[in-house]
């Protein structure tokens, strides 16, 4: 599932679900660098909602946009099961939007090697 989080400091100033063009406008947003598939999602659930879509950080390392985001430095978005650990020990907090953002299906492929 994908979610935006942000740090202890987001958590209290965004206790009410806010829209996706007023999260974008107020608070800077962390993501991976294009031309990746979580960026490209974010791009369309963006443009989908009318939403112009600038993020102050792209980042190559899904691991650099966690770090940003326990730093203060923005809001990340990112895939909510590669931040398990942050949640659970309180690192990072989801932030409630109003739209709902579609989920995605990951398929896996992979090959049997005989030795």
């Amino acid at each position: 599932m994908i979610a935006l989080l942000g740090n202890l400091t987001y958590k209290t100033k965004i206790t009410e679900p806010i829209s996706l063009k007023e999260l974008t406008m107020n608070y800077p947003i962390i993501t991976q660098k294009e031309p990746s598939n979580t960026r490209s999602f974010l791009n369309n659930v963006m443009k989908a909602n009318d939403v112009e879509f600038h993020p102050q950080f792209d980042i190559v390392s899904y691991g650099l946009v966690k770090d940003f985001a326990k730093i203060g430095m923005g809001i990340s978005y990112i895939t909510k099961e590669f931040a398990t650990s942050e949640l659970e020990n309180q690192q990072l907090y989801p932030i409630p939007i109003c739209e709902k953002i579609p989920t995605r299906n990951l398929r896996f492929s992979y090959s049997k090697v005989y030795y």
